[in-house]
């Protein structure tokens, strides 16, 4: 079986990292594969890396339709890892004439428009990260549910193993050894960073010992840094940027914080679990596929800063609360999230796909 993965992204996200979780674990396998991806990105270095097969692709819709319409005969499946590669894989369906599998991993509503309609018209198979995409796909553009497969985003728990603790305790010093409030997310409007921001400014009232970083990039960065500014908040609110090694930096963390406005299922809650910190989320997307509140995490309402800081507030005045959270969300995360069940799905729905029950690999 030889499969195509295609991302389009500018970046490294969450999407991206759940892309390389799979064609590692197929690799392993002995998945013949390749990713369609941005020349000289974060993807394609990492691919390399890895000895995955490249497809470069310029980022321009047309002439990377074309490319995917032309490399996509020699594949047996081609399967979409974001909206724009979607398009592509879809459209150019009618040259490559190979089938199509579709991962979405947001949860707002898609366009109702009629390119929207024909791309998922087009599509053989529609993964969704949760149950809240598939919900949203099925009443925003009534996709029938027998098209319509649910396979969770996941981490790795070998990168506990990977976290250098020089590295972790270099970080803290350079943040003064102060209580760490961290997340690592995109700086764009669904992560909804100014959510952490006011909640920030509630917290160093009742905690002047703390700072809360956020790592990542984004076009918002410099209305946030504005708005970091306004609030006073310079000393105490850092976006250090991208980090490869982003595991260094959560285990230093004292709580993760996500503040999204929506989410299709977080792997940054994911990575915070199994790094063994306690997560502080609100109720956006797929959280509460991963959250019991209480239990193994805190879970508030979106865009409630008040909320949000009541409960980071509530995890560094109880470390037994701390404690319990992050034993459970461990057990959770090893136990329901690793990267071999992910593959295994995907192995299962290619395999529906082509129809062989058997286990031969071409």
């Amino acid at each position: 079986m030889r499969i195509l993965h295609v991302d389009t992204e500018r970046g490294w996200r969450g999407g991206e990292q759940q892309l390389f979780y799979l064609v590692k674990g197929l690799k392993e396998k002995g998945f013949k594969q390749a990713v369609a991806c941005r020349v000289g990105d974060e993807l394609e270095r990492r691919c390399k890396e890895a000895g995955i097969d490249v497809i470069p692709l310029k980022g321009n819709q047309s002439s990377d339709c074309f490319r995917v319409a032309a490399t996509g005969k020699e594949f047996d499946v081609i399967h979409a890892h974001s909206a724009k590669a979607h398009t592509i894989s879809a459209l150019s369906k009618k040259f490559h004439k190979k089938p199509v599998i579709y991962t979405r991993r947001i949860d707002y509503p898609p366009k109702k428009n009629s390119l929207t309609r024909l791309k998922y018209r087009l599509t053989d198979v529609i993964v969704a990260v949760s149950q809240k995409v598939k919900a949203v796909l099925e009443e925003e553009l009534r996709i029938e549910k027998e098209k319509i497969r649910v396979i969770y985003s996941v981490t790795d728990p070998e990168i506990e193993k990977k976290v250098d603790k020089n590295t972790v305790e270099l970080f803290k010093k350079s943040m003064g050894n102060r209580i760490i409030i961290g997340s690592t997310a995109a700086l764009t409007e669904q992560k909804n960073i100014p959510n952490l921001i006011e909640a920030a400014s509630i917290v160093i009232k009742e905690f002047p010992n703390t700072v809360f970083v956020v790592f990542g990039e984004g076009h918002l960065r410099k209305e946030l840094e504005s708005l970091i500014k306004k609030k006073g908040l310079k000393d105490h609110f850092k976006l250090p940027g991208f980090k490869r090694d982003i595991y260094n930096y959560i285990k230093a963390f004292d709580v993760f914080v996500l503040p999204s406005d929506n989410e299709g299922f977080s792997g940054a809650i994911l990575n915070a679990m199994v790094l063994k910190v306690p997560v502080v989320t609100t109720d956006a997307g797929g959280a509460p596929e991963i959250i019991n509140n209480g239990k193994n995490g805190l879970m508030v309402e979106r865009q409630n800063p008040s909320r949000l800081a009541e409960a980071i507030i509530r995890l560094l005045k109880d470390p037994s609360l701390k404690e319990k959270l992050v034993e459970n969300a461990y057990k959770k995360v090893v136990s329901e999230f690793s990267v071999n069940r992910m593959v295994e799905e995907y192995v299962k729905v290619y395999r529906e796909l082509l129809g062989r029950g058997a286990t031969h690999l071409s």
